[in-house]
């Protein structure tokens, strides 16, 4: 995890469990990569049929289309659930894409269109018909909301979690590891790649969360197997050592046999291991990571997975490998490519660089926000991590912003606000695609408590001279992400909780594009 603050997190639950004040620790630096191995062979890949192109054809008519509960709490305008019909785009001249023009054109998918160099896709066309024999106009009916249906797919190929929220500073995932079962909680962590448990706990931070995350005993589970080898991870203020094991895991619905991981036998000041979904095998890792065991047993199609955090305390927190919660967002799902590209980026330190194109405030009650980015030149690359609970950016962008909340600097550095700011109807916008996307994080979500009356701005200033930036949990939380390691982008919407209806991705390269949120 890049830059990740864990010295908040270690600082809150110091502060809780031990009633004393938070200290600053030191943040810790980027995990270094383990390098490639060039004898294995490749994941496997799916291929791209010609039926699938028209998203009329019967082959593209998926989960997307089809009828279904749509909205959980206000946002028909009633407080009831309502039901409709939701169509994906026709064909346009340049492509079959018509909803976001310019993906798609005469030569395939360009998720770069616009964004660098390289040919463009063609324009899209309008909105498509329903198929034959659908109604033309949208239907509503109310149900009630406590036998509202959590919607399924038959031949699912996804895997769903629960994840839990720790006060907004970081997002923790069960495994079940060995035979018996051995019950291990984990940090998700798009900033790294590789899978660890066992901090030693009695050098941890928190000798009592440390002991609730649970540990694994290979000498208790009947199929774990030793497989060797150095693992090291050192960070500014501890570090972890062990060694790899691989053991049958339960994860996210699935029980996967020989999964390798590390298991650590020496650790300080970490009290959690972390399960990183980076790009992993091949390029930063030379065995399969979790989500490539997923894709070669044929769990999921395609190394795909979304996130949605949800609010600040809302207790809504998910991941799904393979697939994508309709009931989560409006509309359809905008791809932001990977960038710099994946040809472009050290092969052994492979990340989920996006461009940021705009970043602004819009003040509560306001009609419209303020922008302080040009809108036709600003880019700001920046990493999406959910290891990471602030984000980082450019230090001139935070003076901005903290003006906005009449800000104030303490000895740390830390753009520090009054607390009352979390309760006002506001948002931090943060804009992509040249305003394509534009994901409005509220107060409440955006600005990070850190224990009560202490409150800091969600953006804080990257080191000096460092171009490392980071979009942390403070901007998450008001996203819906698509984490796509088969087309190498980032499909992105902004974050509404209506319920939940799950659909499987990734059974083409691009069969995302048609998924359209219900909200």
């Amino acid at each position: 995890m890049l830059t990740s603050p864990f010295h908040l997190l270690l600082s809150l639950l110091l502060s809780i469990l031990l009633s004393t004040t938070p200290t600053t620790v030191t943040a810790l630096p980027p995990i270094g990569p383990r390098r490639p191995r060039s004898d294995l062979p490749p994941p496997p890949s799916k291929i791209l049929r010609a039926e699938d192109l028209d998203p009329r054809s019967p082959a593209a008519r998926r989960p997307g289309y089809v009828r279904m509960p749509v909205s959980r709490h206000l946002f028909n305008g009633t407080g009831k659930w309502s039901w409709g019909w939701h169509w994906g785009g026709g064909p346009g001249p340049g492509g079959p894409m018509g909803r976001r023009g310019g993906l798609w054109g005469p030569g395939g998918f360009n998720p770069w269109a616009g964004m660098g160099p390289g040919p463009a896709g063609g324009p899209g066309g309008g909105g498509g018909p329903p198929p034959p024999g659908s109604p033309q106009n949208a239907e509503t009916k109310e149900v009630s909301a406590d036998v509202a249906p959590r919607s399924m797919q038959e031949d699912r190929r996804w895997g769903w979690s629960y994840l839990t929220d720790i006060g907004g500073i970081a997002y923790i995932i069960e495994l079940e590891i060995g035979t018996p079962p051995q019950l291990i909680k984990v940090f998700i962590d798009t900033g790294s790649y590789e899978l660890w448990v066992n901090p030693r706990c009695n050098t941890s931070a928190s000798l009592e969360i440390c002991r609730q995350h649970g540990n694994y005993y290979p000498n208790r589970s009947n199929s774990s197997s030793y497989v060797g080898g150095d693992f090291a991870v050192t960070y500014g203020t501890g570090a972890v050592r062990g060694s790899y094991w691989s053991d049958v895991m339960s994860v996210s619905m699935f029980r996967i046999p020989s999964v390798q991981f590390a298991v650590a036998n020496d650790s300080n000041y970490t009290f959690s291991g972390i399960l990183g979904l980076g790009y992993a095998y091949p390029y930063s890792i030379n065995y399969p990571s979790i989500l490539n065991l997923m894709v070669s047993q044929n769990m999921i199609s395609a190394p795909i997975f979304s996130v949605g955090l949800g609010g600040d305390g809302d207790n809504f927190s998910e991941i799904i490998f393979g697939g994508v919660n309709r009931w989560k967002f409006a509309g359809p799902l905008e791809p932001i490519p990977i960038w710099p590209p994946i040809s472009q980026q050290d092969p052994a330190w492979i990340q989920y660089w996006i461009n940021v194109t705009s970043v602004g405030v819009t003040k509560p009650y306001a009609s419209h926000g303020e922008i302080y980015t040009d809108l036709a030149t600003f880019t700001m690359p920046c990493l999406i991590d959910t290891g990471s609970t602030l984000s980082y950016i450019r230090a001139d962008l935070v003076d901005v912003i903290g003006e906005k909340f009449n800000a104030t600097i303490d000895n740390a550095g830390n753009y520090l606000v009054n607390c009352t700011w979390r309760d006002k109807p506001g948002t931090v916008d943060f804009g992509f695609n040249r305003g394509r996307m534009v994901i409005n994080v509220r107060y409440k979500d955006f600005i990070f408590q850190q224990y009560p009356g202490h409150c800091m701005l969600g953006v804080q200033p990257a080191d000096v001279g460092s171009t490392n930036y980071v979009l942390g949990d403070t901007f998450i939380r008001g996203a819906y992400l698509v984490f796509d390691q088969q087309s190498d982008v980032i499909w992105m919407n902004q974050y509404y909780n209506c319920g939940d209806q799950v659909v499987s991705v990734g059974q083409t390269a691009r069969d995302t594009q048609y998924i359209v949120g219900a909200c």
